[in-house]
This record gives C-alpha cells, structure tokens and sequence, in this order.
C-alpha cells in the first residue's frame, strides 16, 4: 500500500501532464494595432481566469496591414520588444505559457514570426513562418496575395523544452505541408501550436488539416485563428478555434465570434496512442530517398 507522500508525489506528477490550454480569436483590424492589443489582452486575462497553462495567440494579432501595402513595417517591432515584454508581464502574472504570430523586424529584414513566452515572461524562443503564403491567382483576393514580398522566409524548425511539454509552434499555410509537423514530431513535439488566419471560406480546409497534422503525428494541436471579415481589406477569416486530440478528435472548438476557446488535455494520452499504434515505429524512411534529399 502507498503511503500519502507517494499517493501525492503520484498526483503531482499526473497533475503536471494534465494542462488546461485555450486558443484566442479575434479580428484585428489594419492600422488599430493599440485596439489590438487591448482587446487580446482582455482576452489573455480571461484565459489566465481560467487557469490556463498554454494560451495561443492568432497569426499576426496585432494587425494583419493587408490594406495597407507598408502598413507591416509600421507595426513590426523587435523581438524582444515592447510587445513581447508586455506579454511577459501577462505571462508572469498568470503562470502561463503565450505564443501567437506578429511582424518581426530583425535588422533590414521583416518576418512572420511567432514568439514562445515563459512564466517568467522571457523570451523562451521563436519561430519565424518557414511557409509564406504566396497566392498569385486566388480570384477572391484580388491581386493575389505575396507573402514573400513582405517578409523574409524562417530557416528553423525548433521543439521547446518546457515545464509542461515539448513545445513546436507553425503559423497559417505550414498546415498545408505535412513534412513540418512530421519534423516537429520526430524532433518530440508533444503540443504543437498553429496561430493563423486561415482565410474564409475554407472552414473544411482549416479543419481537416488540422486534424490530420495531429492524427498523423500523434500529438495535441493548439490553434488559434483570426476571425471574421477585417473592415478595410475586407478580408474574412475561418475563426473556428481549435484544440485537436492525437486521435485527430477536435476536443473543444470556438464559437463563431470574438473569444477564446479552453480545454482540459492530458499528455499521457499521447502514450497511449501511441501504444495503440505505434506509426512513429513502423516508418520506413529508407523508401522516402526524396524526402530524405537523397534522390
């Protein structure tokens, strides 16, 4: 029989693989990034209300400037910076991890990247977005839209080692390429985050992807995504914020509005998934030469 000191180092040890995470959504609106900022800020503190461990923030929350041609470099900020700092002074205060996507200004270079902040509101680690959203012929973004002509493409793909799981953050279009996520989980990504802002009307896009990156890579996926029609470009956006199972089983979804979405998840599912089908073992890599660049 167990004594109450091994019964409750067993409870802490399960307490700490069972996180409570929550993915914002809001419209940012071009040239309003203060508004921005204020209104996700409201929204982190309700997240942190609830206890959350891990809050994901959507892809480019401070302003999306696609109306504005150099309205990107007007909010892009340094990372660390005062956005970043300030989103420590969140993180600090409710114990939580924060990650979600902004214009990066790095020396001459622009990027789309998503910082991870600690606890102690430190700049854990960055991503900067490795697949730019280039769309020349999409009829219902007129001209087209050039990511690349904006931002600088990220060389990097990185897994956190935190208190609460191994950490692998993506931006938007990554969910179209399935050799990112494989990298994340074989590196042992145990939570990977999407912040986007998928564009509407591609609900079964948003979803399907996302459902498969998890399923395929046996893993949890946090996705926050841009909601709703952006007044001045007058671009619309999915919403449908996310918390997927590494069953591929959505476990909680966002409303369609302004908000954020929590769920309670456990790491150790991520075992037992594995246990039941152990796909990462029955890989065969030497049938993949082009994959592997050998070809």
């Amino acid at each position: 029989m167990m004594d109450k000191a091994e019964t409750s180092l067993q409870t802490e040890a399960h307490r700490r693989r069972t996180l409570v995470v929550s993915a914002i959504q809001i419209t940012a609106v071009d040239g309003e990034k203060s508004q921005n900022v204020e209104k996700l800020f409201r929204l982190i503190d309700e997240a942190g209300a609830r206890g959350s461990d891990l809050c994901v923030l959507p892809e480019m929350w401070t302003g999306i400037e696609f109306s504005n041609e150099t309205g990107y470099r007007e909010i892009a900020e340094p990372i660390p910076g005062p956005i970043t700092a300030a989103l420590g002074q969140r993180a600090r205060k409710y114990g939580m991890y924060l990650s979600g996507s902004m214009y990066e200004r790095a020396a001459d270079t622009y990027y789309n990247t998503s910082p991870l902040i600690s606890p102690d509101g430190a700049v854990l680690g960055i991503y900067r977005k490795t697949h730019l959203f280039d769309a020349p012929n999409r009829a219902d973004i007129p001209p087209g839209f050039i990511e690349s002509a904006k931002v600088g493409k990220g060389g990097a793909v990185d897994v956190f080692e935190t208190n609460l799981a191994r950490i692998g953050m993506t931006i938007c279009s990554d969910l179209r390429f399935p050799e990112l996520y494989r990298e994340l989980a074989l590196k042992g990504a145990e939570i990977m985050t999407c912040s986007s802002a998928f564009l509407s009307p591609r609900f079964d896009h948003w979803e399907f992807f996302l459902r498969a990156r998890a399923c395929e890579n046996q893993c949890f996926i946090v996705a926050a995504g841009q909601y709703g029609k952006e007044p001045k470009s007058g671009l619309a956006f999915v919403g449908r914020s996310m918390v997927v199972d590494p069953w591929g089983t959505i476990v909680a979804t966002a409303s369609d509005e302004e908000g954020l979405v929590t769920a309670h998840i456990d790491l150790d599912f991520i075992a037992e998934v594995k246990r039941r089908y152990p796909l990462m073992e029955q890989r065969r890599p030497e049938l993949y030469p082009v994959l592997q660049g050998r070809a």
